[in-house]
């Protein structure tokens, strides 16, 4: 086993103060090499983020082109059953008006009963 008892000199002060100057140097480095890919990430982030807004107007506008045609065929459906449902009564009527002149004719054409 080897004993450390050297003392700390000068030199070795130096050489550490030394290690600390590059140290922060790299550290800045890599701190203005992190701001320049954060700063690409946040533009990219807004590029991607214009970009849904777009995707999310065009289909917006396909879904409102969607309802005005469905809302034009239910309308259109809406008129045609009223119109169905009024001449489905007018027929009716005319098959309960046909039933009463069939009896009334039967009455008068059928002999009296003994």
């Amino acid at each position: 086993m080897k004993k450390q008892n050297s003392a700390v000199t000068k030199k070795d002060l130096n050489n550490l103060e030394e290690q600390v100057k590059i140290t922060k140097v790299e550290v800045r480095k890599l701190n203005t090499k992190l701001d320049g890919v954060r700063n690409k990430i946040w533009l990219d982030m807004d590029s991607f983020k214009d970009e849904i807004k777009d995707e999310m107007a065009l289909l917006r506008s396909d879904v409102a082109g969607m309802k005005d045609e469905i809302i034009t065929e239910v309308k259109a459906f809406r008129e045609e059953f009223v119109a169905h449902q009024g001449a489905h009564e007018r027929q009716q009527e005319t098959l309960e008006e046909h039933e009463e002149r069939i009896k009334k004719v039967e009455e008068t054409t059928s002999p009296p009963s003994a």
